[in-house]
């Protein structure tokens, strides 16, 4: 994370290098209700209120679901290694943030774990990383796995988490994207139940390191954009007032700025929702397996993520493996909002860091 970006420095011989640290199938496809015409304003003298303090806004609640924002700042340890190919390691470092949120349960002391591995130069970077994290405060403690890319100059870090509850939060799961640079923005979603498979047990995460030269353009850092015209869901309702939708299909257009990562995108998709997703007020978790294909090769996926309606849309992230003509690479793509959706990407070599 970058002040992870001020705080980190790889030593390279004499050179002081800078680091920062560190769908597809979209989940919620409801159309967002139309925004109200503003009422009319009063002609003639209006009396000057008296100013009030703006009171800081309450997150918001789909039932059980609460959606969260906030912000972290972040300091870090880290012994990094340069292998013979140039390529820059940290294993087991720490970091250690002060975090910030709407809701007190997902504020407190962040400590993690952390890894990375990285490609380029103090002033043009990429890396990815991962590792376990621990989320604490007064009332209880939140475990985690996490995952995720960064890159300067430019868009600074892209970080998801999966926590699961622990003492007084038993029973809850929280994800959390962690995105820019210091202070990063946090956006997140309080959830009960368990994190998405292949989160669910918790598994620690690795990521095997890549053998031989690496091609000059094999890092690279990807955005473009998304449409899923085709989409067969089905959704079920239980006593709980839980929605789910299981096994369901999204067909999606994939338009970036490398065509590795461009073309089609077929994704096997599952839901779990709180609200009434047929009336466009919904909270949901989302799973599922994409395969993104071109006349290149194809890149086989696993993907997780929330959503809310109205409000921010879907956040998607997915760990693509490469087969074919992009066997020995992976990509990491990151889908917001809504139709069509933000794709925030990057291509690295090696295997994705993920259970």
């Amino acid at each position: 994370m970058n002040g992870r970006l001020a705080t980190r420095r790889l030593l390279v011989g004499s050179t002081a290098v800078l680091l920062l640290a560190g769908c597809a199938a979209g989940g919620n496809r409801t159309p967002a209700p139309s925004t109200p015409a503003p009422a009319s304003l009063p002609s003639g003298a209006v009396a000057t209120p008296t100013p009030r303090p703006i009171a800081t806004p309450a997150p918001l609640m789909y039932g059980p679901v609460t959606v969260v924002t906030g912000t972290a700042t972040c300091t870090v340890d880290v012994n990094p290694t340069t292998d013979s190919q140039g390529v820059h390691h940290v294993r087991d470092g720490t970091v250690t943030c002060a975090v910030t949120t709407d809701d007190p349960r997902v504020s407190g002391t962040h400590t993690e774990a952390s890894n990375f591995d990285l490609w380029g130069t103090a002033d043009s970077f990429a890396l990815v990383q991962w590792g376990t994290a621990r989320l604490e405060n007064g009332s209880g403690a939140w475990e985690s796995s996490f995952s995720g890319i960064a890159s300067l100059p430019g868009r600074g870090d892209i970080i998801m988490y999966w926590y699961k509850g622990t003492g007084g939060y038993a029973g809850l799961s929280y994800f959390q994207l962690l995105t820019g640079q210091e202070p990063w923005t946090i956006r997140g979603q309080i959830f009960p139940g368990d994190p998405p498979p292949p989160y669910t047990e918790g598994t620690t995460i690795a990521r095997p390191g890549a053998g031989g030269p690496v091609a000059d353009e094999a890092v690279a850092v990807v955005t473009g954009s998304a449409t899923c015209p085709g989409q067969s869901v089905s959704w079920t309702h239980d006593p709980g007032g839980t929605w789910h939708a299981r096994d369901g299909l999204f067909t999606c257009t994939m338009r970036t700025d490398d065509p590795r990562v461009s073309g089609t995108e077929t994704a096997p998709w599952n839901m779990d929702a709180w609200g009434n997703p047929n009336l466009g007020e919904v909270a949901l978790v989302q799973w599922g397996t994409p395969r993104l294909e071109n006349a290149g090769g194809a890149w086989e996926g696993r993907g997780s993520g929330v959503a809310s309606l109205p409000g921010r849309g879907d956040i998607i992230a997915i760990w693509y493996k490469g087969t074919g003509g992009y066997a020995g690479l992976s990509y990491l793509e990151l889908l917001t909002g809504r139709e069509p959706w933000t794709i925030q990407g990057q291509i690295f070599p090696g295997d994705p860091p993920m259970p």
